[in-house]
């Protein structure tokens, strides 16, 4: 896939209200660098030409230039302005990109622990299926609750933790973007599937965890202990 074009749509525009701080939670260091900086470093370890594209918040670009410009000294990233909700965020970015054929990963600003080393292999198995979507097995017993009030079990082996990066090639992404926005929209695959496609799921792993309260934060200073701290590339 060296001849393909990729591109990576870091979604870092919310307000992070749920980490009970002033300051948004993509800006907070995580062991000295910022939250939302962490899924480029590991989207440049596993494809140094990888372009970045970060989604954020308006008002915010003098200092996402000055973060970019430290961290990614070298280039090959760009700035686009998010909008009021998640799915305005990702479709300012696809509408950005301008070659079809580039494969393009959709990540959560606040997910810092994506592995370098399954990128390679979800992007083949996008280029192979047609998408790729991280997902954790459910681990925990589950339960569905019905309209009367009682629940029942389900079986946890059919049920899996969606996560991001999401992949999909920008030509199937853009006509598909150009949908009214709705409820359901909580994540790129709902969207791509509700316009009818079928998503493939690939098995990512559970530190891969979105950071979004105070708890998460103390898990995700655990897990970057036991991994290490990530090195910029100049």
């Amino acid at each position: 896939m060296d001849e393909e074009k990729r591109v990576a749509i870091i979604v870092a525009a919310g307000s992070g209200s749920r980490m009970g701080s002033a300051l948004p939670k993509q800006f907070h260091e995580l062991s000295g660098i910022p939250l939302a900086i962490h899924p480029g470093l590991k989207f440049r370890e596993f494809d140094p030409d990888i372009e970045l594209v970060y989604v954020i918040s308006i008002g915010s670009a003098q200092i996402w230039e000055t973060l970019l410009q430290t961290y990614f000294p070298t280039g090959g990233w760009r700035l686009c302005m998010g909008g009021k909700t998640r799915y305005e965020s990702v479709q300012n970015g696809v509408r950005s990109i301008v070659n079809p054929d580039t494969w393009v990963a959709i990540h959560d600003g606040a997910r810092p622990f994506i592995e370098p080393s399954q990128l390679n292999e979800a992007f083949l198995q996008a280029r192979t299926l047609g998408n790729a979507v991280f997902a954790a097995p459910a681990k925990d017993s589950l339960r569905m609750l019905s309209d009367d009030g009682n629940s029942q079990f389900v079986d946890r082996s059919l049920f899996f933790y969606v996560q991001t990066p999401q992949i999909f090639r920008q030509k199937d992404l853009l006509p598909v973007y150009e949908q009214v926005p709705d409820p359901r929209f909580t994540d790129d695959a709902t969207v791509m599937e509700l316009a009818g496609y079928r998503i493939h799921l690939f098995e990512g792993n559970y530190e891969n965890i979105k950071v979004t309260t105070p708890e998460d934060w103390i898990l995700a200073e655990r897990i970057l202990e036991k991994t290490g701290r990530p090195e910029p590339r100049l």
